[in-house]
């Protein structure tokens, strides 16, 4: 029927990493579902490193051939420079599970994607999400394109957007921010070529994330607190003026000009609870992680299995299944904060700086409230 053409139990709104992972959840537990993306394809971002502890995660999912694929990189760890001057490997725990990965990230989003489209669920891309009206039995979204409105009808939404956490703010849900990371990110052409790894080294006022682009192409990344972020006109001398406070960045990567600079949050930021009536939140709309913790995409899949599959019971008739979720989900977010205060720790170098000193702080607070 005419009626039933954009009705589905289950409506994801964001079609990355999350998201796709959700959808596939539910499809393998027989929900009718559908995702709507803003993108018409995925777009470009930066590699990221799978762990080796992630392989059994990515096997319930039913990915793990696709992270073997050839473009995809066998990777035994990034190089750091944290807590001392040295520049060292900082490998995988040995395990039975052998080593990680470092993805093309283009290409694994596509494959993701790829693989939902053959569920043969509806995926509505190229779409913005306008508006979200929820009442106890249905929930109503709004999305447009360039060129139509449409209304979905669903039992049940789900917010895989992102930091901006978009379905949760239209229903007057906010995140709370635990800090005021930023990240301030450009790319950068290589003239010769360097081992494709990441690289992490830490400075005064932040710290420098470097990561494969593609094949001749960098994305580097500068933390540092919003309180010390440079006015516009100012961003490329304080880039090049940590850049040379260095000691190893500086030896392996010659940045001449920095053309577009972009300013994004980076901090941690979680909701208190993260679903509600008919819906729920997975990936970084639940929580954000601070990029240091290589969290990141593991978590989005994580959460969005765990989600998938607390939503399918939860339809199913076992009210419970949401809070158990939020177990799951907070005591990851626990384990998280622990390790995170316990890496910031190592970094004694700069004991008089503000950065430094603030991230402590900070983080301590959460730890007794």
């Amino acid at each position: 029927m005419e009626n039933d053409k954009h009705t589905y139990q289950v409506l994801i709104i964001g079609g990355g990493p999350a998201g796709i992972a959700t959808a596939i959840t539910l499809h393998a537990r027989g929900i009718r579902c559908c995702v709507v993306e803003g993108h018409q394809s995925p777009i470009r971002k930066s590699g990221e490193a799978i762990p080796p502890n992630a392989k059994p995660l990515l096997k319930q999912l039913g990915i793990l051939s696709l992270i073997e694929d050839e473009k995809h990189e066998v990777y035994y760890g990034n190089k750091s420079c944290w807590g001392n001057d040295q520049l060292e490997q900082k490998e995988f725990l040995a395990d039975r599970m052998g080593h990680g990965f470092l993805l093309d990230r283009l290409h694994f989003e596509t494959q993701l994607q790829d693989l939902y489209k053959n569920t043969n669920n509806a995926f509505y891309k190229g779409y913005k999400l306008k508006k979200v009206v929820s009442d106890e039995t249905k929930t109503l979204a709004t999305i447009e394109n360039t060129t139509e409105t449409l209304t979905i009808t669903s039992d049940f939404i789900i917010d895989a957007t992102g930091r901006k956490a978009s379905v949760c703010r239209h229903l007057g849900v906010q995140k709370e921010e635990l800090d005021t990371q930023f990240a301030m990110t450009f790319n950068i052409k290589l003239s010769k070529a360097i081992p494709n790894e990441i690289i992490v080294e830490a400075t005064e006022n932040g710290w420098w994330y470097v990561a494969p682009f593609t094949e001749n192409e960098l994305t580097m990344m500068f933390f540092t607190l919003q309180t010390l972020l440079p006015s516009k006109e100012n961003r490329e001398n304080f880039l090049q003026s940590e850049l040379r406070k260095t000691k190893h960045l500086l030896k392996i990567i010659q940045v001449k000009q920095i053309d577009t600079i972009k300013i994004m949050p980076a901090g941690t930021s979680y909701l208190q609870i993260p679903f509600g009536e008919n819906w729920l939140a997975v990936g970084d709309a639940a929580y954000s992680y601070d990029p240091i913790s290589s969290y990141g995409i593991t978590s989005a899949l994580a959460s969005g299995f765990y989600g998938g599959h607390a939503v399918a019971d939860f339809l199913n008739g076992k009210q419970e299944a949401l809070h158990v979720y939020r177990y799951v989900v907070e005591n990851a977010f626990r384990a998280y904060i622990q390790k995170l205060i316990a890496h910031y720790e190592l970094e004694k170098r700069w004991k008089q700086s503000y950065y430094w000193t603030h991230r402590l702080s900070v983080l301590a607070t959460e730890t007794t409230s």
